[in-house]
């Protein structure tokens, strides 16, 4: 059901960078110059006075162009993909940037408002490549909160010495249920009573989900799970909970609840490394998975829990099985994916994957192909300079 410490967490945005990692390239002591590295060379090349240029498919599925730096900054940044081109509040979101002259300093990926205002950030992380010489992609994981305005919004990318770009996209509307849930005194206490152990366990679970590893268990889609259809909450909902005293106060719902019946089985949606396994005072007994860098998915309120803290889990490993402890007003699964300390629609996890390799690599081989003066210099705009590990 709700977070425990109060707090709201929407959407999901995904942005891959492709940058160029001087020492990382090549095998062994080989400095290497595999097709990414050629193509930000071909690329830092190109000149400097040509305007800025799109690419590839225009419209909602994706479009694509140029990354152009500030002007403290001269030279091109690399050329990027976008899909989609207008998320949805809680939508996940793609950016895949190719290698350019200032791209080796990016450290982070921030979602601003039309005011500029920060709604997330996350740090990069790498991705392997499979090609001998080529520079590893970077990764940075966000998420669109469900709370931001639709309408204009950027991509601002963090670097050293500070921003070096923004990038332009629209975010769109969505509609969100409101409900009303009424607390008898035993459930007014969990959620309003002044507890250390439950101020520790804020902090702990907030240390777990804040944290970017280093690690890719998978890059599939989730799926559900439970076998159950059956919803009695939905992500974003806005709620207003009734106290025992008279007393309210609001919060949104930070997933799904599956109205299933005490020990129903409960599995890991995705491959992950369980991060927590234990009972808690407003989310009972609680799990949760680490996915990729940032990413997590959490199950709340089980009757029992079968695995430990440490253990690795296969898409379908059975976690626990469903109930009613901490602050359930009935039998159920709260089930939520969090993306550096935000949560995003469980939703659209499972119809496309958060890191949509398939997609992007895709995309990148048809700039190469589309777009003059990008590839290496023996081949330039071949799809087959680009050979990515797909995991």
């Amino acid at each position: 059901m709700k977070k425990p410490n109060g707090g709201k967490w929407p959407g999901a945005l995904v942005l891959i960078a492709a940058l160029l990692v001087p020492g990382c390239a090549g095998t062994g002591d080989r400095p290497g110059r595999g097709p990414l590295r050629a193509a930000a060379e071909a690329s830092a090349g190109a000149g400097q006075a040509e305007p800025p240029e799109t690419g590839g498919a225009q419209g909602p599925a994706a479009r694509a162009g140029l990354i152009w730096p500030g002007p403290e900054q001269p030279g091109r940044t690399g050329r990027f993909v976008l899909i989609p081109e207008e998320p949805r509040l809680g939508e996940p979101l793609t950016l895949a940037v190719i290698p350019g002259p200032v791209t080796e300093r990016l450290r982070a990926a921030e979602l601003l408002d039309a005011q500029r205002r920060r709604l997330c950030r996350a740090a990069f992380f790498p991705l392997p490549v499979e090609a001998a010489g080529d520079a590893p992609l970077l990764a940075a994981i966000l998420t669109v909160p469900s709370t931001a305005r639709p309408g204009p919004a950027f991509i601002r990318l963090e670097g050293i010495p500070g921003p070096l770009n923004e990038i332009s996209l629209s975010i769109g509307g969505r509609d969100f249920v409101s409900e009303i849930i009424e607390l008898d005194q035993t459930l007014t206490d969990i959620r309003t009573a002044p507890d250390p152990r439950k101020i520790a366990e804020s902090q702990h679970l907030w240390a777990i989900l804040s944290r970017t590893g280093g690690e890719i268990y998978g890059t599939g889609v989730f799926t559900p799970p439970v076998a159950s259809t059956r919803r009695t909450s939905f992500f974003g909902d806005r709620r207003i909970f009734k106290y025992a005293n008279g007393k309210q106060d609001s919060s949104i719902h930070a997933g799904v609840d599956y109205g299933i019946p005490t020990g129903t089985p409960v599995s890991a949606c995705g491959p992950g490394k369980v991060v927590l396994a234990r009972n808690r005072i407003v989310t009972g007994n609680s799990v949760v998975l680490e996915h990729l860098p940032g990413v997590y998915s959490i199950y709340y309120h089980l009757d029992s829990i079968t695995v430990s803290e440490g253990d690795m889990a296969a898409a379908g490993t059975l976690l626990g099985k469903s109930g009613a402890t901490g602050l359930a007003t009935g039998p159920h699964l709260h089930w939520e994916i969090r993306v550096s300390g935000e949560n995003t629609d469980p939703d659209a996890c499972l119809t496309r994957p958060l890191l949509d390799k398939t997609a992007i690599f895709a995309k990148l081989n048809e700039l190469a192909e589309n777009q003059p003066g990008f590839g290496t210099s023996s081949n330039k705009g071949s799809s087959e300079n680009f050979s990515f590990q797909k995991q």
